[in-house]
């Protein structure tokens, strides 16, 4: 993709004080979207409650629409994509605290037991997530997507109970199916506003089960080793992109509102991110870019009475089944590129790591977040 040409259309003069302009413009905009940050990330320090939420398909992935460039409108409006993600969670946090699997694990009778530690304790969670993404664009103004998310789960385990010192359990299977509807609100010579709404539909599984040591047999498995939410929910959004000739930048805000409570008596927390980014564009079918990200999440409301010990001082056995120990929030910053591999068909890689938590814990914190896909248009 090549920006806008403009060799020869004005005179050197004239076109220095242009390239001067645009360049304060640009610098304006990025300061503008960093300044939203700030007041985003302040704002949200305010609150008390950045998710061990392992369950959806990463809010990035469902609002990724395939975004037609001021000088790039195309015939073909069918859009296809396949995104692979990886997280790894491998390290408590309370607040801004760091804390060690000792911090967490009670040690039996010879330790006070508190809020804030348990017999059985996740070490290190592993999560894949295959998302195929289906999009048609309606009109220049209006584009449908639908995501199917396929789930791979897998978290180890200490405990102190006999026989179960070390353990793994696992999940797997087809998530929350989502339908957006990406919707223009107004473009310019180099701009344009978005409105993005839809719905996440309850497809995903809620009754995993596995081996644990509350009870021999399979019993039923921790929020956040099930596949869905069990509630339907609304992801909604707001979004600003820019094209200048050199690099587009933008921002965004969105939100994940949970309605109801599922068949298990439970909510998980609603979600909220807002973010700014810039990508280059003067680099041949290559653009990198860079983006910051701010995230919130809420507690879990209600409880699954499944996951409890009959214990009315101490019921839950691990952070995972405790609906207080989820939430909080998180700043991110990623780097990203695009690479066309021809008209028809390109890639996407990112790679996302937290600088700053906030987190209701104890709770284990994202080390990572890995993302890449293949996407085409026909």
């Amino acid at each position: 993709m090549t920006g806008h040409d403009t060799e020869g259309a004005t005179p050197p003069v004239q076109q220095g004080l242009r390239d001067q302009s645009r360049v304060r413009g640009i610098s304006l905009g990025i300061h503008g979207v960093l300044i939203g940050l700030l007041c985003c990330w302040a704002g949200g320090v305010l609150g008390q409650t950045v998710p061990a939420d392992l369950v959806d398909i990463p809010l990035e992935d469902l609002f990724a629409a395939n975004v037609v460039e001021p000088d790039q409108k195309s015939e073909r409006r069918w859009h296809l994509s396949y995104r692979y993600t990886r997280s790894e969670f491998d390290e408590y946090r309370s607040g801004t605290d760091t804390l060690s699997y000792n911090d967490v694990l009670w040690n039996g009778p010879t330790e006070v037991r508190t809020d804030d530690n348990y017999p059985v304790v996740p070490t290190e969670i592993e999560q894949e997530v295959h998302s195929f993404l289906l999009g048609y664009e309606y009109s220049p103004r209006l584009f449908f997507r639908l995501a199917v998310p396929i789930i791979e789960q897998s978290t180890d385990h200490i405990s102190i109970v006999p026989g179960y010192d070390e353990f793994n359990i696992s999940s797997d299977g087809v998530g929350d199916v989502v339908a957006l509807a990406d919707y223009e609100l107004g473009r310019t010579v180099n701009s344009a506003w978005r409105a993005i709404a839809g719905v996440s539909i309850p497809t995903g599984s809620i009754d995993e089960v596995g081996d644990t040591p509350r009870a021999p047999g399979n019993q039923q498995l921790p929020y956040t080793m099930q596949i869905g939410s069990g509630t339907w929910d609304l992801p909604v959004g707001i979004v600003f992109d820019k094209y200048d000739q050199y690099v587009n930048w933008g921002a965004d805000a969105r939100a994940v509102i949970r309605t109801g409570t599922n068949d298990r008596d439970y909510r998980l927390g609603h979600k909220f991110s807002a973010g700014g980014w810039i990508k280059w564009r003067e680099l041949g079918r290559f653009r990198p870019g860079i983006r910051v990200n701010y995230r919130w999440q809420g507690e879990i409301s209600g409880d699954d009475v499944s996951l409890l010990l009959p214990n009315p001082r101490f019921p839950y056995p691990a952070p995972v089944v405790d609906p207080t120990a989820f939430g909080g929030q998180q700043i991110d910053v990623s780097v990203f590129a695009d690479v066309d591999l021809s008209d028809d068909w390109s890639v996407y890689a990112e790679y996302s790591r937290p600088v700053w938590f906030n987190l209701n814990g104890p709770q284990s914190a994202e080390n990572f977040h890995l993302t890449i896909g293949l996407s085409t248009t026909f």
